[in-house]
């Protein structure tokens, strides 16, 4: 086991120092650049621009600027916003907690939607509530989370009003106002999340329950829902723990969408605020962070998984 975490740590470096790579070439192929986009419209001159491009080190040659932005990531310095010229590791510290709210949040929201309901279909499959869930599922798959997002912001916040439409609460001001302000954030990225767990789940349990195990469990007197909770459901949540994994990673990657339909202050927000700002050093840093988050994610997601099969052979 120890040698199967180590080999996982080591890709894991190897995935980030290729997404560094990655994000520092987007972010620098865009065209043109901070010092043009932000100062061009204030009447400074070709020298006084050329100055600022010194002092920012972008008249550096590519390959420098990059080892220098990675030697200094490396030493916890993110550099400083070109649009605040506040430290960025100031607004990642700030906004990381609550992208991983909202993601944790959005994760627990599908659970508790889809496991019970897995739960059923499998025990009556077939049937009138299983098609429906199907279907159901089968459109939250289908459907963009800001298109989810709008329809709940229609019904529970504008018509029933039981939501604030958009904002958040820091949870150490007001835990309860917290709450209620993160529910369909959590939501919208939850209810997709959900549709996709709920059939692989139901599948798995389906598969578990054909097995000669469950035949036997059943001959000797448990029902088949009492088969399904104490026999099949470890088994059959194996797969379940894959894609859970992956959904958090794209809750943290599809973060941007609803944090801005929701005016949700996160590390999607900021992203994409500096993006229209041309602010390289935070761009750079928020893509860095989603990238850590994901790796770190599939790492937890891999070592649970060879934890929970007693049947994967690692290395010990």
């Amino acid at each position: 086991m120890t040698r199967f975490v180590i080999g996982r740590v080591a890709g894991g470096l190897l995935t980030l120092l290729v997404s560094s790579m990655v994000v520092f070439a987007m972010v620098r192929f865009i065209p043109g650049d901070p010092i043009t986009a932000r100062l061009a419209e204030g009447g400074l001159s070709p020298e006084a621009q050329a100055a600022l491009r010194k002092m920012y080190g972008f008249d550096q040659p590519l390959v420098e600027q990059y080892w220098s932005w990675l030697s200094a990531i490396v030493q916890g310095n993110f550099g400083s916003s070109l649009t605040t010229h506040t430290p960025v590791i100031e607004d990642l510290l700030t906004r990381i907690p609550r992208t991983i709210y909202l993601a944790l949040a959005g994760i627990f929201s599908a659970l508790v939607l889809a496991v019970p309901t897995a739960i059923i279909t499998a025990r009556y499959p077939g049937g009138r509530l299983d098609s429906l869930v199907t279907t159901v599922s089968g459109i939250f798959v289908a459907v963009p989370n800001f298109v989810i997002g709008i329809i709940l912001i229609i019904v529970f916040a504008v018509q029933l009003k039981f939501f604030p439409v958009a904002g958040y609460i820091e949870p150490s001001a007001d835990p309860l106002g917290f709450a209620v302000s993160i529910v369909l954030p959590a939501l919208t990225v939850g209810l997709p999340a959900s549709a996709v767990i709920v059939r692989v789940l139901r599948s798995s349990l389906l598969d578990e329950l054909r097995r000669d195990y469950v035949r036997t469990a059943e001959a000797r007197g448990a029902s088949r829902l009492r088969a399904i909770t104490r026999h099949t459901l470890r088994n059959a949540s194996l797969p379940t723990v894959t894609i859970v994994g992956l959904q958090i990673g794209q809750l943290l990657g599809g973060a941007i969408v609803v944090e801005t339909l929701f005016s949700y202050p996160g590390v999607g927000l900021l992203l994409l605020n500096s993006i229209t700002q041309r602010d390289y050093p935070v761009v750079q840093a928020c893509l860095l962070f989603l990238a850590f988050a994901f790796v770190v994610v599939n790492l937890a997601t891999d070592v649970l998984y060879a934890a929970l099969n007693p049947k994967l052979k690692v290395g010990r």
